[in-house]
Order: C-alpha cells, then structure tokens, then sequence
C-alpha cells in the first residue's frame, strides 16, 4: 500500500507523508499535529527543485518579461535561459554578417559614409547589448528537477553494475549490505521521478497557456494597427519582440517534453 500522500507547505504539490518534501526538501512539519514520523530525505542535489549555481546569484538572474503559469520561477529561468541562448546566438551571427556588409559598403567609392558610418555604430551597440545578454544567460547553468533525478539514477544503477561485477570479490555480508543501500536509494529515486514527472507535466500545460496568450497578443496588436490605434513603428517593434518571446518559448516547450518523454521510459 501507497504511503498517504500531504501538500507540501513550501512548495505545493502532493508529495508522500514524512519528515521532508521529497520534491523541494523542505520540512512537512507544518502538516502535522503531532511529531511526524522519522525518515531520511533523499540529498539536497537529488531532489531540491533550484539549481545551487541559482542559489548563489539569485540577485543576478537574468529578467525575463515571459512568466509561465504553474511553473517554479528558478526552473523556469533555467529553461527559457536556455532557449533564448540559442536565440541569442543566430542574433549575434546576423550582427556580424551585417556588420561585415557594412564595411564593406563603406569601402565603395560612391558610399555614402555618414550614413553608413551611424549604421556601423548602432551595429556595434547592438553587438555589445547582444553579447552581455548572452553573458548573462550563460551563468545561468545547473539542471531542473528532472534532469537531476535522472543523473542520480543513472550514477546509482552504474553502482550497481559495478557492485555486480566484483560481487565475487568481495564478503558476502558487504555485498548484499551495499546491494541493499543501492536498491533502497533506486527506489526512493524513482518514486521522487515519478511526483517530478506530474509536475513536469504542469509546467508543459503552463507552456501551452503562455504560447496561447503570446498568440493572442499578436492578434491584438495586428488588430489595433488595422483600425489605426497604434502607429507602424509601434506595430513592428512589438511584433517583433512578441515572436522572439514566442520562439523562445517554444525553444523551452521542446526540452522539456523531450526530457519528459525520457523521464517516463525509465
């Protein structure tokens, strides 16, 4: 029989009875009468839900005018880092190809200097803005939730291979001891994977809802441009920034159902 299951304080979800989460690692007490039962959680890099490199530079996260519903704000900053990395990174190869044209132009006998001059500059303030944007994402680094229990996983299997291996080798009372120790920790791994994997799912579906929101956006904008309530410069700016928002969600959108999919095969 399942163990009961209780709300987290901390961090929301239904997580089994104890003394921990086992999601976020922090302490069910506020859920009990009475002094609950003793058990020992799993380690801190097994189940806490933010990054420890997050931890030490929560005041330096990059922002992020993006929120995505039902979502763990350090996971999602983790996640749409990631994606907007990739983002970031075609901008950077199109400054350069512009500024490459640039120059070029300006080598033209009939060129006209100061106009191509100013273009250059606002390439390079461009170039500069793009590259510290990528600095900050970049620092940004540590796996979620899921990517985490599968790690551990994957190192507690490896020592049961190898404890497998030399298990003629070694006493038969420290073999099955440690067997035991290795089985005990899979188990307990799994059963963490498998609240993380419904979590995971929320987030997806909070994916979804900030793609929708982002689409109807872009319907409203292109709608007030149509009746004249919003200028050309305006429309254009702003659809701009709403497909770049949108490629950078759907970037996130396909990690993580990617890394779900892996998730529940194990």
């Amino acid at each position: 029989m399942s163990d009961p299951l209780v709300t987290c304080p901390s961090c929301g979800l239904d997580v089994p009875e104890g003394r921990y989460c086992k999601i976020c690692g922090k302490p069910l007490v506020a859920e009990y009468s009475t002094n609950p039962p003793e058990k020992e959680p799993l380690s801190e890099d097994k189940i806490d839900l933010v990054a420890p490199s997050l931890k030490a530079e929560r005041l330096v996260l990059p922002h992020f005018d993006i929120s995505i519903e039902d979502m763990e704000k350090e996971a999602a900053i983790i996640l749409l880092s990631r994606s907007e990395l990739d983002v970031v990174d075609l901008e950077l190869d199109s400054i350069i190809e512009r500024t490459k044209a640039t120059r070029q132009a300006l080598q033209l006998q009939k060129a006209n200097k100061q106009v191509l001059t100013i273009r250059a500059e606002e390439l390079r303030e461009e170039f500069e803005k793009t590259k510290n944007r990528r600095r900050e994402l970049a620092a940004v680094s540590g796996p979620i939730i899921l990517e985490r229990l599968l790690d551990a996983l994957d190192k507690d299997e490896q020592r049961l291979e190898k404890l497998e291996e030399i298990s003629g080798t070694v006493d038969k009372s420290v073999y099955k001891e440690q067997r035991t120790e290795i089985l005990s920790s899979i188990k307990e791994i799994r059963e963490n994977l498998k609240v993380a994997i419904k979590t995971v799912k929320k987030w997806v579906k909070g994916i979804k809802k900030t793609l929708k929101n982002l689409d109807k956006e872009m319907s409203r904008i292109e709608a007030k441009f149509k009746i004249g309530d919003i200028s050309r410069d305006s429309y254009e700016s702003t659809k701009v920034k709403l497909e770049r928002n949108t490629k950078i969600v759907e970037g996130g959108q396909e990690r993580l159902i990617s890394l779900l999919r892996t998730a529940e095969k194990r």
